[in-house]
């Protein structure tokens, strides 16, 4: 069976030059494995994301407020290390480690939910209803509350596009808008009566003896719901096409449920939910051989990166096996995912139950597209029968 490919991340993946300057876009695209990573732990490559989503707006002069304060903790600066310092403890791997039984727990029951069913979709049917819970869980917020939310955060992910249009632009603030109504009134009572969850915590701050401000409180909720469900759905769902599409390897790793963490990591190689990332340098350099002036942003194709041959042995084949996958998948330096080790266990722990207590699934038709977006590499849908 052959992959799904997003047409619009065709042409960085097969373009033969590590570094190229596209007229269109505007920017650098990288496709080396090793320029790439080199973007990502250079310092002198940072993230401004504010600053690369102006000359494109039209007519809109600045992105909505509630939005510029979600776009802050996406660049380099005070906000992004603050929300990096406040979730760390939270998203730590051995935190999040302790929560792998009730995320068995949360995958079961989505498990449970198409168990008489001949035919189900992962997508809608098992991925979103995992990272919808296990969001609910860390927020603290109920499963109802949860689905509400990302409503609004699946509206607010527009703004990683390449080119969001001003339309976007304006209902990606509204959307915080609506999130911040929804979470401001829970705030008092997690600081009166705290639990474990993951508002209590960030409500409890108090970086420089004094709390977080409110507007910056609600903000880094926001970018919680917004990193934290699309990306690992769309990892779930790439890796159980993967795996389909493998059997050898899907064979593999049932008689060896412990592979699932290998396996995931060739999924993030091979189908990343993330398919760019940009960086704007902050000098002129060369960067493998191409030559890149102060103020120019860069794209990173991760599609193009992950298979790069001069990388990898065999680039193309799926291998939970594979030694070194050493994938750019969650970015690097001091942006690289910090929800990677919860993301992990999603998939892990949903790629092994799905498959352990479904072994006859497989592919109900071969029509399967992508989602139109240059940001994320995600199904539409993933249609499978017990056989």
């Amino acid at each position: 069976m052959g992959r799904v490919v997003n047409p619009r991340l065709r042409a960085f993946a097969e373009d033969d030059e590590p570094v190229r300057y596209d007229e269109e876009l505007e920017v650098y695209v990288v496709s080396s494995h090793e320029a790439a990573r080199t973007v990502l732990n250079d310092p002198g490559f940072v993230t401004d994301r504010l600053d690369s989503l102006l000359p494109r707006l039209g007519g809109l002069d600045e992105p909505p407020s509630s939005l510029n304060a979600m776009l802050q903790m996406f660049m380099d600066g005070p906000a992004h290390d603050r929300f990096r310092l406040a979730v760390s403890r939270d998203l730590a791997p051995k935190r999040v480690d302790e929560m792998r039984p009730r995320i068995g727990a949360i995958v079961d029951a989505a498990l449970d939910g198409v168990a008489d069913r001949p035919a189900f979709d992962v997508v809608a049917d098992v991925a979103y209803p995992v990272t919808i819970g296990v969001i609910a869980e860390l927020l603290g917020i109920g499963v109802a509350g949860a689905r509400a939310l990302l409503g609004f955060a699946s509206r607010i992910s527009a703004v990683l596009e390449l080119r969001p249009t001003e339309r976007q632009l304006l209902d990606a603030g509204d959307a915080v808008r609506g999130c911040a109504l929804f979470l401001l009134p829970l705030l008092p009572g997690r600081r009166a009566n705290p639990g474990r969850d993951l508002i209590s915590s960030l409500v409890s701050l108090e970086p420089g003896g004094e709390p977080l401000p409110v507007d910056e409180l609600l903000t880094m909720i926001v970018q919680i719901l917004v990193a934290g469900h699309e990306p690992p759905a769309h990892l779930i769902a790439n890796g159980a096409l993967d795996l389909l599409g493998h059997p050898a390897e899907l064979r593999r790793m049932r008689s060896k449920p412990g592979l699932a963490a290998s396996a995931v990591e060739e999924v993030l190689r091979l189908g990343s939910p993330i398919g760019y990332l940009s960086r704007t340098a902050t000098r002129d350099t060369v960067l493998a051989g191409t030559p890149v002036r102060k103020g120019s942003r860069l794209v990173l194709d991760l599609t193009a990166a992950n298979r790069d041959p001069a990388r990898y042995d065999d680039p193309d084949r799926f291998d939970i096996l594979r030694p070194d996958p050493g994938h750019l998948s969650f970015g690097g330096g001091g942006h690289c995912c910090i929800g990677r080790a919860l993301g992990r266990v999603e998939a892990e722990e949903t790629l092994r139950r799905l498959f352990g207590r479904f072994p006859d699934l497989a592919l109900d038709g071969e029509d399967l597209t992508r989602r139109a977006s240059a940001a994320f590499h995600a199904l539409d849908r993933l249609p499978v029968r017990r056989t």
